[in-house]
């Protein structure tokens, strides 16, 4: 039967990509490249030691980005709100044991993240090209596959990573604190142009904004933790037993579980899509080893913290299981307070965001037109940020989901064709 609405035909077009073809495609893909790294993946403390090892390095790189702002911005560009609401929408969909399986996506994730990142760092020092689309022309013979993977860049950019946002940063604002509409959508505006005023706008943006946001959410979720640590400990029990309850094999539920817990996964870490390749192959790098441990530290704090932070605190509010029980979880775990707490979480995650994904489309915009000169995009992405901040872009949200989807399987079929040249990484901490 036909759909009725735009609506009801793009989400079956997302049902169809991000069902069998693209988690196939990662999660297959991923567990035979976390296999080709000897699962690397469980040596997270050297990964994240590395990582600030080679975050302590200054050096700009000519693109003016530091490795401390790449890693910045790249983290800024993954943990979106869909890190906060998307969890409520997994534990609505799947249940608790939905966040297992987006455990298990961030670990295969890791895996691919350091794949892509590595590879990008490879090609684009070979090239002079930035991003995915530096080992996308190398499969590709020619820049064709990498035109098409970097037009769905920029309108995911446009959508996901713009309007998107602008309209999550509205609503939280609105909802929480009782700004108006127009007085936050006008916040968003600026904040939009102040970001896409120069070349390290965004970069210099996200090494100030995320370090705060990172503070400020994880220090409420730890709080709320502190305050129920026996819920919290019962928390955790209940995502890894529901994920294999028998309950969940009954009618095919285990399925379901399953499979909205790793979309969700892969929706909040985004390792596959190549999105951030651009970003951590722009800071001044001499390994491309290092590069990518970053990428798999940025799959960990998105999803092994943040997600699962949020997780445990929305089950120990106690509150239903809804795509908004975030919202929710966190005004009635923390009090007078909660709901304060997570309308700010939620813009500034959502502005970081944008300032993410507005360094991600830049790039993929020079690379189709050449050269340096993006004014033109500049000036769609503030548009674009204006009209997601005053109309509900619902259908612009599930378009968006398709192109992500579809940056997806050219990515992932280069990262995979080109896994012959990737060794496990060697986690060494002194930097570069």
């Amino acid at each position: 039967m036909l759909s009725n609405t735009p609506i009801e035909f793009v989400e079956r077009i997302n049902d169809f990509l991000w069902g069998i073809p693209v988690l196939i495609l990662i999660v297959g893909g991923g567990i035979f490249l976390s296999a080709k790294l000897r699962f690397a993946q469980i040596h997270i403390f050297k990964i994240l030691k590395s990582t600030v090892s080679s975050l302590r390095s200054q050096k700009v790189s000519e693109n003016g980005v530091t490795p401390f702002q790449s890693f910045s911005t790249a983290l800024a560009a993954t943990v979106g709100t869909g890190s906060v609401a998307g969890v409520g929408a997994a534990l609505a969909a799947g249940g608790k044991g939905a966040v297992f399986w987006m455990w298990v996506s961030a670990f295969i994730g890791m895996g691919i993240s350091y794949c892509e990142n590595r590879l990008g760092v490879k090609y684009g020092k070979q090239s002079g090209k930035c991003g995915a689309v530096a080992y996308l022309e190398k499969i590709g013979k020619g820049r064709k596959l990498a035109v098409i993977y970097a037009l769905f860049a920029v309108l995911a950019s446009l959508g996901m990573g713009n309007m998107v946002q602008a309209n999550a940063a509205v609503s939280a604002g609105n909802a929480g604190l009782g700004i108006s509409p127009y007085v936050l959508a006008f916040g968003v505006l600026l904040f939009t142009a102040f970001t896409v005023l120069g070349k390290r706008s965004a970069a210099g943006l996200c090494e100030k904004l995320v370090p705060l946001l990172a503070l400020l959410f994880i220090g409420g979720s730890l709080a709320v933790i502190a305050m129920h640590p026996i819920k919290s400990a019962q928390a955790l029990r209940d995502i890894v037993t529901c994920a294999f309850s028998p309950k969940a094999f009954v009618g095919g539920g285990i399925g379901t579980v399953c499979m909205e817990g790793i979309r969700r996964g892969a929706f909040s870490h985004e390792a596959g899509l190549g999105s951030t390749v651009a970003v951590n192959a722009s800071c001044n790098v001499k390994s491309e080893e290092s590069q990518g441990i970053m990428g798999m530290a940025e799959v960990f704090i998105d999803t092994m913290v943040i997600c699962t932070l949020t997780a445990v605190v929305i089950i120990v509010s106690g509150v239903s299981l809804t795509a908004d029980s975030a919202v929710k979880g966190y005004s009635r775990a923390l009090g007078g307070i909660g709901q304060g707490f997570i309308s700010v979480s939620l813009m500034l995650f959502a502005l970081a965001t944008i300032a993410g994904w507005f360094f991600i489309g830049e790039k993929a915009w020079q690379y189709i037109f050449g050269g340096r000169d993006s004014l033109a995009y500049r000036m769609i992405f503030m548009i674009c940020a204006y009209l997601g901040a005053v109309y509900n872009p619902s259908l612009i949200w599930g378009i968006s989901d398709i192109f992500n989807g579809l940056m997806a399987l050219p990515n992932m079929a280069g990262v995979l064709m080109l896994s012959k040249e990737i060794t496990p990484p060697k986690f060494d901490s002194r930097g570069d």
